[in-house]
């Protein structure tokens, strides 16, 4: 069994809370290896956990050029840098006859790649027809990917379901937002929103304020609650407590929070964006609306009642299925050892 030397972003020592999607990811798969025994390597590649960024970028590079001599497979795992650090790794496997793979976290690739000019259009050119396996979050990017290499393979984003959630739930008109708090996830439209529904409606907000145009004390001029932010091991004991999901973001990929309510039966509202039209079924897991509609936004708060709702959430809760991490983690493997042949 070949040993792999995996690159990613790992919790923020200093404050656990602050834990994007990423790191998720990257924490999940390193769980599903240790319970299947796979053998493995980890280097951090989260910025938070160093002095600062030239310090992180430094001690990466120099562990991986370290450690790849005790690997057979190297495996870098990103959100952004993966720009930076891909070269070194393609170049080292290259030299030092290693497959190497890319998990690139997020749904913009596409769009950085064919945006791009001169050197970095170049430089990521390099990179996608170079390394040898490529893992993508959505299934449109695979399809566009895969002319630039036939190794290109969908890597969701998945969740380990460690409870069952309490099921059948009563719709009690329980919504909440989990996520960082800025503006791009929709924290505006939902703030509006909560001062059209009345009294019966409940909306709590919890994660990190990221953007200096909220604080807590402005968050409690509308009719929502602010909770704070959650550690990673009180996502799913909190959602269960609620009925649907709230995230009607301007951007995103596949977001953790919405695979996290469908482990917990939860449907969600969300907008029409290209990776959340691939995972959210219309009217059976949850309810899409435009970016920035805050009408859309009630008539969808306004779509839940109780004749609709228990078959949204056993749906929900089914639909976790395609995201379970033991699966995709099986997968990720299986594709990796075949690169030893590429």
């Amino acid at each position: 069994m070949q040993k792999m030397l995996l690159m990613g972003p790992r919790v923020n020592k200093n404050n656990p809370s602050d834990t994007g999607g990423a790191v998720v990811l990257f924490e999940n798969l390193l769980v599903e290896l240790q319970r299947e025994k796979y053998p493995f390597l980890v280097i951090d590649t989260n910025k938070k956990n160093y002095t600062n960024s030239v310090i992180a970028y430094l001690s990466i590079f120099f562990k991986l050029c370290a450690l790849q001599f005790k690997v057979e497979h190297i495996s870098l795992h990103s959100s952004r840098d993966y720009i930076l650090l891909s070269p070194a790794v393609i170049m080292l496997g290259k030299v030092f006859g290693k497959t190497t793979s890319l998990r690139k976290f997020g749904g913009e690739a596409w769009d950085t790649y064919t945006n791009a000019r001169g050197m970095r259009k170049k430089l990521l050119l390099f990179i996608f027809t170079h390394i040898n396996v490529l893992f993508l979050e959505m299934k449109y990017l695979v399809d566009n990917f895969n002319d630039l290499n036939e190794n290109t393979f969908w890597f969701p984003n998945v969740r380990i379901r460690d409870i069952e959630p309490s099921l059948p739930r009563k719709f009690n008109k329980k919504f909440i937002f989990v996520g960082h708090i800025k503006e791009e996830k929709g924290i505006d439209e939902i703030l509006e929103v909560s001062q059209r529904l009345d009294s019966s409606y409940t909306i709590d907000i919890y994660g990190s304020i990221s953007d200096d145009k909220y604080t807590k004390e402005y968050l409690e001029k509308f009719n929502i609650q602010y909770k704070g932010a959650l550690l990673a091991q009180e996502v799913y004991t909190t959602l269960n407590k609620y009925n649907v999901l709230l995230l009607p973001s301007y951007k995103e990929g596949y977001p953790g929070i919405v695979i996290e309510s469908y482990a917990m039966g939860l449907p969600v509202i969300s907008t029409t964006l290209p990776g959340l039209k691939e995972i959210v079924e219309i009217e059976k897991t949850g309810i899409l609306t435009k970016v920035k509609d805050v009408d859309a936004l009630k008539e969808a708060i306004l779509f839940f009642n109780e004749d609709n709702y228990q078959s949204m959430s056993e749906s929900a809760y089914r639909k976790f299925r395609e995201f379970n991490a033991q699966v995709q983690t099986e997968l990720f493997v299986k594709r990796v050892v075949s690169g030893n042949s590429l």
